[in-house]
Order: C-alpha cells, then structure tokens, then sequence
C-alpha cells in the first residue's frame, strides 16, 4: 500500500510539474497570413505610346556624354596670414612676446569649360582673382596645375591654359540668336559635386547688374555655388552662356531659380582679347550716366534713353560735341533706352572706331560722330559709357 502511495505522489508531482512548465512557456506563435502580392505586369504606357519621350531621353543622355569631358571642376588655393593670438604673457608681464606669423590655407571652388585643344579653360575672373595656386580637375580623374593667361574684372572673365593633358574642346554658339524659352542645360561643380548637369530654359534675356558691362542671360537651371565659370550649353552641344552669379534674396546664398551667365560672344571676346594681348580692352565715351536709383535721387526727369549728367574734359564725347543734359537714345543702329544699354554699348567697342550717337537735345534729335577711346584704367562703371 505504500508503494503504492508513493507511486501515486510520484505521478501526481510530475503532472503538475508539467503544467506548470505548459503554463509558463511562450505561447506558440501562430502561423500569419500569407501577405498578397501581386507586381504590375509591366509599364502603363506602350513603347509606341512614348517613343517621342524615349527617343528626347537618348538624346539628352548623349548630349551630356559629349559635353561633361569638356569641364572642368577648378579648386584655387591662397595663403593667407592667420589672426593673430592672444598673448598669454601680456596680462601678467605687460609686454607682447614677439610670435611666429602664422599663415592658412584659403581654397575656393568654381568651373570652368575647356574652349580650344591646345588646353585653354574659360571660366570666371572671380573664381581665380588674388589666388596663389590653381589646379583643375577632368571628368576623367586627371588633374593639372593651372596658368593664368589673364583676366578682366569688368566682363568678369579668366582664360586658364593647362598643359600635358589630353582634352576636348566645347565650341562656341551665337548668344545673339537665343531665345526666351529655349532649353538649356548648365554643367559644373556646385558645392564640390563634381559633374553635376543641371537643366532648364532661359528665363529672360537682357538681365543687368551693378558694376558690369554684361547683358546676362537668366535661367532657372540650377546653379549654385561653385558652378560659376561652367557653361550653359543649349541643345546643339554649344556654348551659349558661362555661368557667373545667383540670386539669392534670402540671404542663403543657394539657388532661388534665378541663375545667370555671360553670353557666349561677350565670352568669346573676352577670350580672344586676352589670348592675343593678356587684357580686354573696352571702349570709352566719357560722359557720366547716373543709374536710374541715382537719377531719382537727383531729381532727373525721366527720359527714354541716357541721361548726360556731366561730360569728362578731353573725352571722346566732348570732342564730338555732346553736352550736359543731352539725352543719348542710341550707339549706332543699336536703341538705348536706359543707362546699362549704354555702358554696355560703349564697352564693346573698339577704340580707336567711329560711331554715330544719336540725342534728344531742347526737344530736337541730332547725330554726332564720336571716335572712341580705351576706356583708362581710373574710369568708374558710370564714366565708362
């Protein structure tokens, strides 16, 4: 009878053992659902349906294949002398201990566009101004060491000249033919990022700014810092444009949607001029022209053309008989309906050429000829028209 008992305790512990290990177990989770999936079965729209999108889209992708080898990414390096530190003697020795100059390294990035096959590279004069060193970078990974053939501040274009590179020219297009609304691309090196094609349309033509000589175009291709000196190329695969500043109204110094560049053959002069003579020469008149805030500042009535607020004494305009208060509305064939129409006029002219100014004078039109000069280096944007 004990064994038995025994025996009936054994079994007993041994059944509740097992369910309390039953209760304490993670419950066995159950098998989910089978989640559906069922991927489209091919694309919404025919071949034949989209052949035109397809056929722009091979077009596209072989246009920036032919014209990504031909820019360059530039990085400009300049020594600089550091600030100074702060003497840790002078407040208990009251004397300044004589320190080592420091010097840092400044670098700046831009763009540029090789233009001819002996290794010319056109970009901005801003992108390599005051720098001690430049070296560019191809689209292939070759970099070199950059010289500085010249550079004009007032059309705001560099010539640079690598050597020992195989390259490939970007030809020039005809800025004069185009058009509000046609589609562009801009290549370039915003922010480092090498290569970077953007695309869009020109916005508008004709966009001046303070203190240059250029009409520039306006696009909303973005451009953004470090793209300054890249082209803008139109569709042919040409140069029309080099791109040069933003606009950035609220303060962050990014793309807007409002980018512009140089035309192509203010470019291209620019270029020639410097590779035949190291410097752009621009064409003077010698008449002040107050800009249109100062006109009003003046109290200047307001006239269709350029008001003549002062002449310089010995000037081109002066010998050709241009008066105080003459309002000139055109250099040549050319209309000029305000004060950047005639800076930038006059500045691209050739000294020593002959051009027929017309004025209203007392309510009367007359036409002088006035032979230009070379614009002198002490000439201010204002004086230079």
């Amino acid at each position: 009878m004990r064994r038995f008992l025994l025996f009936v305790i054994v079994v007993a512990a041994c059944v509740f053992g097992l369910y309390r290990w039953a209760e304490e177990r993670p419950p066995v989770p159950a098998i989910p659902e089978q989640e559906k999936y069922t991927p489209a079965p091919g694309p919404g729209l025919a071949e034949k349906d989209v052949h035109i999108l397809e056929a722009m889209d091979e077009e596209y992708t072989r246009l920036v294949e032919v014209v990504v080898p031909s820019v360059v990414s530039i990085t400009a390096t300049r020594r600089v002398e550091a600030p100074a530190v702060e003497d840790p003697f002078e407040l208990f020795f009251n004397r300044r201990f004589r320190q080592p100059r420091r010097t840092e390294e400044m670098r700046s990035l831009g763009s540029g566009v090789i233009v001819s096959k002996e290794g010319h590279i056109l970009t901005n004069q801003h992108v390599i101004a005051d720098e001690d060193a430049i070296s560019i970078r191809l689209a292939n990974g070759q970099t070199a060491t950059a010289r500085v053939i010249g550079s004009d501040s007032i059309t705001d274009i560099a010539v640079l000249k690598v050597a020992g590179l195989s390259v490939t020219p970007l030809p020039f297009g005809d800025s004069d033919q185009v058009k509000v609304g046609q589609r562009v691309i801009a290549v370039g090196n915003p922010f480092g990022f090498d290569e970077t094609v953007t695309d869009g349309i020109i916005s508008a033509k004709g966009r001046s700014m303070e203190d240059s000589v250029n009409d520039f175009f306006q696009t909303n291709a973005a451009i953004n810092p470090g793209n300054s000196g890249g082209p803008l190329v139109d569709l042919r695969g040409e140069i029309i444009g080099i791109n040069a500043s933003i606009y950035a109204g609220s303060g962050s110094g990014s793309w807007q949607g409002l980018g512009f560049a140089i035309p192509s053959n203010t470019a291209r002069r620019a270029l020639e001029e410097i590779i035949k003579t190291g410097r752009v020469p621009h064409g003077y008149l010698g008449v002040t022209v107050p800009s249109p805030e100062l006109a009003v500042q003046m109290g200047l009535p307001e006239v269709n053309g350029a008001y003549v607020a002062a002449v310089m004494p010995g000037s081109p305009a002066e010998k050709a008989g241009i008066r105080k208060g003459d309002v000139i509305t055109a250099i040549g064939t050319h209309p000029v309906r305000s004060f950047n129409e005639l800076r930038n006029q006059v500045a691209g002219l050739a000294a020593g050429s002959s051009v027929a100014v017309t004025l209203q004078r007392a309510g009367n039109a007359i036409t002088v000829t006035a032979e230009i000069a070379e614009q002198p280096a002490a000439a201010t944007v204002n004086t230079g028209g």
